[in-house]
């Protein structure tokens, strides 16, 4: 046994369902035996939602939403009535059985089935807006069935302007209140056993508009109006519920955890692309690191020509090494270091005009330079203004391609050897 939410849904939620009108609806909650624990009398929608997890959850639809009616054919199997039904009730409706959904009661008489017909369109908003809100019934039926029902008894309730009164185990009507006197009346005079009480429950000091009618009739006042009637009244076996064939309810379970299911599956994609990401970022990085390798190695062998056995790992020790000597290196004699005469010449390369330097070598107080510039009398001045500093500029090769001179410079201090 599990406990019981009944929500009763009056006819706004049909009527706004399209506007942005809160959704309000009676609603009650039952303990395992049936005693009433919660009574929510009126709330929204989505708050009674919070109320109806694991718990076995009944939908009230107005009568006025659907068609009862009864149909007497010798098929026996589920599949086999949804599928004559409609073509029976085809004459009796006045919309299409393509627009309308058809649900069957338990078989009585001899070959008689209840039947309740409802509009396709009205069933769909009425669970998209059940849904919506994390309600999933497991039983969805009329708010007649929710009036007691006792063999020879009407049963009636009053609630506003509006009757709903219950004449046979699957039959009853509603109307409003200023003509229940007379539908009561022809209803009396059309019955094929006519009652023996008349059970009149009305919600707060109402009154029923109902005239004698030469039958006893009983009158009850109800506090909780109309979830209380309808727990009392309600019998899951005697009523027929919407939800079959293609609305017939899946697991509960399965639908309560659908929208999880979706946040699940995306946080899943989310982790795959994340992981795609890393293994991307890493796969280009690795690229870029052999590429930076590459280069580092060849920057190597142009400033150090005749550096062997050069790799990335080994760049840097080896550079660190070959900077030190040049900068521990002073001048003996006429020597001079590598950074003076680097500096030096720099200078003069200034002053001169362009001049690029591709390549140089350092060794033993000589500084050779492979250099490039546009013409040969830069060089020349360069070999002048070291002269003038006491320093010793030759220019032991020059080979114009093109527009530039490529030429090799050895400087040295003081007069070349």
């Amino acid at each position: 046994m599990e406990e019981t939410v009944i929500i009763y849904i009056q006819g706004d939620l049909l009527q706004n369902s399209e506007g942005e009108a809160p959704h309000f609806v009676k609603w009650i909650k039952l303990d395992e035996e049936g005693v009433p624990i919660t009574r929510g009398a009126e709330a929204r929608l989505e708050q009674v939602s919070t109320v109806t997890q694991n718990a076995n959850v009944i939908v009230l639809l107005p009568l006025e939403q659907m068609l009862l009616t009864s149909v007497n054919t010798r098929a026996r199997k589920q599949k086999h009535l949804l599928k004559a039904v409609p073509f029976a009730l085809e004459e009796e409706l006045a919309d299409d059985i393509e627009d309308l959904h058809f649900a069957l009661g338990q078989r009585y008489g001899d070959n008689d089935f209840p039947v309740a017909v409802i509009d396709k369109n009205a069933l769909d908003v009425i669970l998209d807006e059940l849904s919506e809100v994390g309600i999933y019934p497991d039983l969805l039926t009329a708010d007649v069935f929710g009036l007691p029902f006792r063999e020879g008894t009407w049963t009636i309730l009053i609630e506003d302007e509006r009757a709903l009164v219950r004449t046979e185990k699957y039959k009853g009507f509603t109307i409003d209140l200023h003509n229940l006197q007379q539908m009561l009346t022809s209803s009396l005079r059309q019955a094929e056993i006519t009652p023996a009480e008349l059970n009149v429950y009305c919600c707060d000091d109402q009154q029923t508009g109902i005239k004698k009618l030469n039958l006893p009739i009983s009158m009850n006042e109800l506090d909780d109006c109309p979830p209380g009637l309808f727990a009392d009244g309600l019998d899951e076996n005697e009523c027929i519920n919407l939800l079959q064939a293609n609305y017939k309810n899946k697991d509960k379970k399965h639908q309560q955890l659908g929208p999880w299911k979706v946040a699940a599956m995306l946080f899943g994609v989310w982790i795959a692309l994340s992981f795609m990401s890393v293994f991307i970022d890493h796969s280009r990085l690795n690229k870029q690191e052999k590429n930076l390798d590459l280069q580092i190695t060849q920057i190597m062998k142009q400033i150090f020509p005749d550096m062997q056995n050069v790799s990335a790992d080994s760049a840097r020790t080896k550079m660190e090494a070959r900077l030190k000597n040049f900068l521990d290196t002073t001048s003996s004699g006429s020597q001079a270091g590598f950074m003076e005469l680097l500096a030096l010449s720099g200078e003069s390369m200034k002053q001169a005009g362009k001049v690029d330097i591709d390549t140089m070598i350092y060794r033993e107080g000589t500084l050779n330079m492979n250099v490039k510039t546009p013409d040969v009398q830069i060089l020349d001045s360069v070999k002048q203004t070291l002269k003038s500093k006491n320093y010793t500029a030759d220019i032991q090769s020059a080979n114009t391609q093109g527009t530039t001179v490529a030429a090799k410079l050895v400087v040295v201090k003081g007069d070349a050897k």
